[in-house]
């Protein structure tokens, strides 16, 4: 990645990459496979589901792929079935041995009708009445430490769990049915125990009451190693972070029968999930930890994807707001028409995802930077998801965190921050461009998306302004070039907002308040000038005429350095680790050919001034 903080011209970035950059992939966490939702019955949501079905039919995300996990939340049933059958292996094995043993000592002994198989199964099934109260005394004690033991050991474990991610871990290790069946087992066998070895008496002798006890014990005994690697495989991160997802999607998809109308409970189900995910990358991010902050991360925004998926289909009450959610930090700050326009497009839970994602951006600026280009990513799959489905409301929302964003980092001075995330604004404006539906009908669709590229490129110049004010050349330059690839893509696609791209990106150094400051964004002036060789290529001669019009006031010193800088770089991988991978510089060699052309337009210029100035080099290595 080139150093911001030394402005290096031609730092990296490349045309439309629909898969992502390599950190892009290497953030990616795969989605689990939802199955088919059936529309909630609600006679007044009946009118919307249908407009909203032929959305929901395409089922692909652009630029995401929903795989199964590769690790699956339950443990498998070896990790049970082994360690049992181990432990009771070895345990027969040594008491069959001892058996042996005796068999062998009785016969060197001259005694061998002492020691019988019939013996031994006349010992086990008909004990006396002190044998019977030997072994259930010590059954007793050994059960009730059995029991202790589990609890100690799993309350332990969950608590140190619990303040480390978040408390949400406790009740969702109690609810959880494998706990509670084995914890319902230990508790059984104390309680016959107990039972058996009261009812013990002159008058009673429960012989296959003191049987069954032996081997429930010997059962509590041998689950007591599966049990514990139950328990941490539970705490896993991952598997935590996809329980509190699941159980969040649980009441936040579509669903029949009376539950489907306890809709504020669903709700509030819903929000909790948001919130503990958030919890978990909060405090993984306070304690450095960026592996569990990457996936409470991503998992946020597979929530997001997979409730967006299906959201058409709930009932309309489910948009509403109600008060106790009014009241909550995420929401309690807005104004009543802004909470009326949540309920009436349907946004409130991306809205609440979003606000979650601002929060941990906030706090990975200062702590894990990668996290902040990690949040960048996904809310970029959000917007790019929420395109595919035609929710234009929630990519709204997107975009309109993507300008936080870099609100933020611009006013921290963050400049390789801001160099990233605008790397994922870009890609987003690139797919709501070029994306396209095959039904005639998507054609207003198809405007309002390449509407919305418009208005990206727009805030991009906006923020441009802002970080040029603040000293932060590098990112108008960045921008510029951003600007660029948008534009030149809506050219090579022959879209109509084209021309209006154009406007903006000649407009990108205009803010300039002195002709000094203008002079310092050479970086712009490059991209101006890739732009117009793909025109000229392209046979444009009047677009290209128009970039060097906004040209004609540079001194001719100047746009003689600027083309031996382009017609000198060679290398079109940039020399230094970065996520967009190539030279923002970097000419094919039939764009290079135009330069000539270009630059012949100028006054100032001609083809002798270039040769004489071809010993003037470069810092660029090419």
């Amino acid at each position: 990645m080139p150093e911001p903080d030394d402005e290096v011209p031609g730092g990296g970035g490349e045309g439309l990459h629909p898969l992502g950059s390599s950190s892009d992939a290497e953030a990616t966490r795969r989605l689990r496979p939802r199955p088919s939702l059936e529309p909630e019955r609600d006679p007044q949501a009946s009118a919307s589901r249908s407009m909203a079905s032929s959305s929901l039919g395409e089922g692909r995300l652009i630029g995401r792929s929903i795989e199964p996990r590769a690790r699956g939340m339950a443990l498998p049933v070896a990790t049970w079935s082994l360690p049992f059958l181990a432990i009771l292996g070895i345990a027969a094995l040594i008491f069959l041995s001892s058996f042996w043993l005796d068999l062998i000592t009785a016969a060197l002994d001259d005694q061998p009708g002492e020691v019988t198989a019939t013996g031994l199964v006349k010992s086990v099934l008909y004990q006396d009445l002190d044998q019977a109260r030997n072994t259930l005394g010590g059954l007793g004690e050994v059960m009730a430490a059995v029991l202790g033991l589990a609890l100690t050991v799993s309350s332990i474990i969950v608590q140190l769990a619990a303040t480390r991610f978040t408390p949400h871990i406790t009740s969702l290790f109690f609810r959880a049915r494998t706990n509670l069946m084995v914890l319902g087992f230990f508790v059984t066998c104390n309680v016959y125990v107990l039972w058996v070895n009261f009812s013990v008496g002159d008058s009673y002798l429960p012989r296959w009451g003191v049987l069954f006890s032996m081997l429930l014990m010997t059962a509590s005994l041998l689950l007591l190693f599966p049990y514990f690697a139950y328990v941490f495989d539970f705490l896993d991160p991952e598997k935590i972070v996809g329980r509190i997802m699941d159980d969040g999607l649980a009441a936040a998809t579509p669903i029949r029968g009376r539950a489907a109308e306890a809709i504020e409970a669903r709700q509030a189900r819903a929000v909790e999930a948001v919130e503990h995910l958030a919890n978990v990358g909060l405090n993984a991010l306070q304690q450095k930890d960026k592996g569990i902050a990457s996936d409470a991360v991503d998992a946020l925004c597979d929530f997001g994807v997979r409730y967006g998926e299906s959201k058409a289909a709930m009932r309309q009450d489910w948009h509403r707001i109600p008060r106790w959610n009014r009241q909550s930090p995420d929401f309690v700050s807005l104004s009543d028409d802004a909470i009326e326009d949540l309920r009436r497009r349907g946004t409130w839970l991306e809205w609440k995802i979003m606000r979650q994602y601002q929060m941990l951006f906030g706090e990975a600026l200062g702590q894990i930077k990668d996290t902040c280009y990690l949040v960048a990513i996904d809310t970029r799959r959000l917007g790019e998801a929420a395109a595919h489905r035609g929710d234009h409301h929630a990519l709204d929302l997107a975009i309109k965190f993507f300008n936080t964003y870099l609100r933020a980092t611009i006013n921290a001075s963050d400049i390789r921050t801001a160099y990233n995330i605008l790397h994922q604004y870009r890609q987003l404006a690139e797919l709501v461009l070029v994306h396209e539906q095959d039904d005639e009908a998507a054609a207003d669709q198809t405007r309002s998306l390449e509407h919305r590229a418009l208005q990206i490129a727009k805030f991009m110049r906006y923020y441009s302004t802002i970080g040029y004010q603040r000293g932060l050349t590098f990112v108008t330059e960045v921008i510029a070039h951003d600007v660029g690839t948008i534009c030149e893509l809506a050219f090579r696609r022959g879209k109509r907002i084209h021309d209006r791209l154009l406007e903006v990106f000649l407009a990108v150094d205009e803010r300039a308040e002195t002709q000094e400051q203008e002079k310092t964004l050479r970086g712009v002036r490059r991209a101006q000038v890739k732009l117009a060789t793909t025109y000229l290529m392209k046979g444009r001669e009047d677009l290209a005429r128009r970039i060097a019009k906004d040209m004609m006031d540079e001194p001719a010193d100047r746009l003689t350095s600027i083309w031996n800088e382009l017609r000198s770089l060679d290398t079109r991988e940039f020399w230094e680790v970065n996520d967009r991978g190539s030279n923002f510089d970097y000419l094919t060699p039939e764009q290079k050919k135009q330069l000539g052309v270009f630059f012949g337009w100028f006054p100032a210029l001609d083809e002798a001034t270039e040769v004489q100035r071809t010993t003037a080099t470069t810092l660029l290595p090419g």
